[in-house]
């Protein structure tokens, strides 16, 4: 019961996303901004509680060429045990086509977290 759950706040985080990436970025061309929004959602699908992330807004993207882009960030979110941890996230991510403002046209490379 407790999996449907996260799966249906999932899904609506992803929706949520991709309708605010629709929004923003009109272009299908991929630029940074739609790098990070693919990149962030990567990195809430993989958190332990997603209603529990913090960004710090300190981001670094770098276009790395080729359609990758990878994306670092400072990131709170709360473990097994109930705490806050803090960690640094790096997200490679690809355009791999169609509208670059749709999370689901962006391919994940590699994701990695590092506790604080």
């Amino acid at each position: 019961m407790k999996i449907i759950k996260i799966k249906q706040i999932m899904k609506k985080v992803i929706l949520f996303l991709s309708i605010l990436v629709f929004i923003g970025c009109g272009n299908s061309e991929p630029n940074e901004s739609n790098a990070k929004e693919a990149a962030r959602a990567a990195i809430i699908h993989n958190l332990k509680n997603i209603n529990s992330a913090n960004f710090h807004q300190n981001e670094v993207i770098a276009d790395l060429g080729g359609g990758v882009y990878q994306y670092k960030e400072t990131v709170n979110a709360t473990n097994n045990f109930g705490g806050s941890i803090a960690n640094d996230v790096t997200v490679k991510v690809k355009y791999v086509g169609g509208d670059a403002s749709e999370v689901s046209s962006w391919s994940i490379l590699d994701i990695q977290f590092s506790e604080r």
